[in-house]
């Protein structure tokens, strides 16, 4: 398992842990919302009124590869504080070696999470707020505050620092403060006044518009970033929190059982021994109850997949009992439409089936289905996007991955859809005696899109 997102912050204020918890719960609902729920998510939920640590962990298939991405929140209160924990983490499904991607930047609504916890919290670092908003320094004051903060010893979280002054555009923006909420300060330095002062402090060019400046705590030498995006220096510091994540280890929820009486004369070392003890089944636990919510996960992929089985062999079934039961292309069309989930039908195919008057529905339909099939295995990361069409050609009689270059020129129009802003070509097909089912593969979000159900297009055989 690989955390690729993370951090923590704390607030002396326990009173906060009810809104805290609050705003978790709408994060939840928000992004999972219960009627659209199934069991290829699961999500735990550990919440009680006398339980010192609340915890959300949810497990999500990510679309991209055969592997699950976890989120896991987590708050607790402690002798003098309340502390929050966030972490997004990936973990293969499958005993397969997967490109390793150490960070991930976060999704508009985690981001926006984080933000509010921050900004909920009102952390104090070296007697500065801890704020999910960009810090602006617009004087003199502002620049000599900035660099005495910089300099502050007990300072634990970086600073990012733009100097905007002549720049057409801004690199530091408001997205990026909200991204790294909790990560890190992120400060604009808008004056001529704020940055000389500032780098009459270290009595050295420290900032300027040319490039961006890093502060890191501890003493390390600050760090300058050239580049013209942000990409790079949002995962650098999202990697330094993560590094910086302490192994939370949670003492399991309280249970009302007879508590047992320790006699006065233990000795000190038998307590020790029982405590190391105790924290290594605990750490046990956690790693077993991990895998049994992946493997919960799994399991309930291959219902899903049974069902689907179950009710295309349904409809068969149905089709064998009734002749006239999706006889029309256009039925099996619509059909497919209200019942293939995997598949995308483009408003261009719908059209072109209704138009088509053809009677090998039930052809068109069961190479659907099919297609169907390929496309979930495609979405889960069984199948490398490279090589779809290959599992085509093994599962789909009479498909052809591409057209001929004369109807790629000559007749263009007839295989182009609007998909996202831009024409693209639906190549690949599928003969279905009189009918031809075209589709798009889109490699960037591994949709299969339904671009044409209906005759033959004209192509090089076409007069």
């Amino acid at each position: 398992m690989i955390t690729t997102y993370g951090f923590s912050i704390a607030t002396t204020n326990k009173g906060l842990r009810q809104p805290a918890i609050d705003a978790v719960l709408k994060w939840l609902s928000d992004v999972h919302p219960e009627e659209k729920r199934t069991n290829t998510t699961p999500i735990k939920l550990r919440n009680s009124s006398n339980d010192p640590i609340f915890r959300l962990e949810v497990l999500e298939q990510d679309p991209n590869q055969a592997a699950a991405r976890g989120t896991t929140i987590t708050l607790m209160v402690q002798k003098r504080a309340l502390d929050f924990d966030l972490r997004r983490t990936l973990q293969p499904t499958k005993a397969m070696v997967l490109p390793r991607r150490t960070i991930d930047r976060p999704e508009k609504r985690l981001a926006q999470l984080a933000a509010e916890i921050v900004g909920l919290f009102k952390n104090q670092d070296a007697n500065e707020l801890v704020r999910p908003e960009i810090w602006i320094a617009k004087d003199e004051n502002d620049g000599q505050r900035l660099a005495a903060f910089a300099e502050a010893p007990s300072r634990r979280l970086p600073i990012v620092v733009e100097t905007t002054i002549g720049k057409p555009q801004e690199i530091v923006n408001a997205t990026l403060a909200n991204e790294l909420a909790g990560i890190a300060h992120v400060v604009q330095v808008r004056s001529n006044a704020a940055e000389i002062a500032f780098n009459e402090f270290y009595g050295a060019r420290k900032i300027s518009a040319s490039w961006i400046t890093v502060f890191w705590p501890g003493g390390i030498k600050a760090e300058n970033f050239f580049q013209q995006d942000a990409d790079e220096l949002v995962k650098q510091l999202i990697a330094a929190s993560v590094g910086a994540l302490a192994n939370l280890i949670l003492a399991p929820p309280k249970k009302t059982v007879a508590q047992a009486q320790v006699s006065s004369n233990e000795q000190g070392d038998e307590i020790i021994e029982l405590k190391r003890i105790n924290l290594e089944l605990l750490q046990e636990n956690a790693a077993l109850e991990e895998n049994a919510t992946l493997t919960d996960m799994l399991s309930a992929q291959k219902a899903e997949e049974r069902d689907r089985a179950y009710d295309q062999l349904a409809t068969f079934l149905m089709m064998d009992q009734d002749k006239s039961y999706l006889d029309k292309v256009s039925d099996a069309a619509a059909y497919a439409q209200k019942n293939l989930a995997n598949l995308v039908f483009h408003a261009k195919a719908i059209e072109s089936a209704n138009n088509s008057h053809l009677m090998n529905g039930r052809r068109v339909y069961s190479n659907l289905v099919e297609l169907n099939n390929l496309a979930a295995r495609l979405q889960r990361g069984d199948i490398d996007p490279n090589v779809f069409n290959i599992y085509c050609n093994q599962h789909l009689s009479n498909f052809a991955a591409s057209i001929s270059d004369q109807a790629e020129h000559r007749y263009a129009l007839d295989y182009a859809i609007a998909w996202k802003g831009e024409n693209v070509l639906a190549k690949p097909h599928i003969r279905c005696g009189d009918a031809r089912i075209h589709f798009y593969h889109d490699k960037a979000t591994n949709e299969i899109v339904v671009a044409y159900i209906g005759r033959h297009l004209r192509d090089k055989t076409t007069n």
